[in-house]
């Protein structure tokens, strides 16, 4: 063969291995089987729907936002908490309310429930794009899995606030981006992947809890520590992380999502999880990411995505939770980038 056939030979195996590297993607797939990458495009956060001195807040594949000054409650009862200017319930329970007087019942009540049945009977509308279909005060849109109830003056401003959350982004089929300039790659217990160099690391025996410290609600979003936000925590679960913490927490309002990735490697993870009154359900769907099996979280499903992880040759998995904040990217770039260490 010439020479030049021979380099022509080799730039073809170059560019080859190029296109599978830059290709290379996550894909949901059961468990049991593997499914091609499909080309669908990504969803998109509306990140103008949230007005100034609004916190978006998500629920599943879905976000809404409202007030600083609201009250938000995660998986407490439909019941008015208090005389504030509006209150947002995330997957509440139904149940006989005491003592509700006039004088505590917020002048805005939002709900975000899982996706109930709806009736074409039912008046259909389209807001933010989303196909609605209405009845009374409860708003169905099929395409987000979600039921939004809303009453109040400001009930159809928090309606057209409707986006997908980042989690639909991150979880959302096709090739995953790029890492950028300033990331770097970090391994832990056969793990690898990429996070933002300007994160701080630690590394610890602790469980540091997948919350904002202090936080209300365990399993709803990051605290942002680092430069630009984000965190890498990476811990072999030996005991419980202990945060200092007042007394009286205040109102529960609203947690901004943050950035940051935790890795949990110990064989307490779940246990530990449950002090915090997190019980994790894994979907039996899972990602086929670079050789590693990882199955999603199904709950808790706010701004923190949680997933179990099995790494070849490892007994026992390890669980990633990766904080889903903005326009859900720099999850997605994380999520992409896990593979064997």
């Amino acid at each position: 063969m010439s020479t030049v056939h021979k380099l022509t030979a080799v730039v073809i195996v170059i560019v080859a291995a190029v296109l599978v590297v830059f290709t290379s993607s996550p894909t949901l797939v059961p468990t049991t089987t593997r499914v091609p990458v499909t080309s669908t495009s990504l969803p998109a956060v509306d990140l103008s729907a949230t007005p100034a001195g609004w916190v978006p807040v998500a629920f599943g594949d879905a976000q809404v936002s409202v007030p600083a000054t609201w009250w938000v409650l995660y998986n407490k009862a439909y019941c008015p908490a208090g005389k504030m200017p509006g209150e947002l319930f995330v997957n509440p329970f139904l149940t006989a309310c005491t003592a509700v007087t006039a004088g505590n019942i917020p002048a805005n009540r939002v709900a975000l429930y899982p996706g109930l049945a709806f009736s074409p009977e039912h008046h259909k509308q389209v807001i933010n794009g989303f196909a609605m279909y209405v009845s009374y005060q409860d708003y169905d849109v099929p395409s987000l899995g979600l039921t939004i109830s809303a009453e109040g003056p400001l009930a159809n401003r928090v309606l057209h606030t409707l986006s997908p959350s980042p989690r639909a982004v991150v979880l959302a089929s096709g090739p995953g981006p790029a890492a950028q300039y300033g990331w770097h790659t970090l391994t832990f217990d056969g793990l690898s992947f990429t996070a933002p160099g300007w994160w701080p690391v630690t590394r610890t025996l602790l469980n540091y809890g997948i919350h904002s410290a202090c936080g209300s609600s365990a399993g709803v979003s990051f605290f942002n520590r680092g430069v630009g936000g984000g965190e890498v925590v990476l811990s072999t679960d030996v005991g419980l992380a202990a945060f200092p913490c007042p007394i009286e927490l205040g109102s529960p309002g609203p947690v901004y999502p943050g950035d940051g990735v935790e890795v949990d490697a110990g064989y307490k993870t779940l246990s530990e999880l449950a002090t915090e009154g997190l019980h994790p359900a894994f979907s039996k769907h899972c990602l086929d990411l670079h050789g590693l099996t990882a199955c999603p979280a199904t709950t808790p499903a706010y701004s923190i995505l949680v997933l179990k992880v099995t790494v070849p040759g490892h007994k026992q998995p390890v669980f990633v939770s990766i904080g889903l904040a903005g326009n859900g990217m720099t999850a997605r770039t994380i999520l992409d980038s896990l593979r064997p260490a």
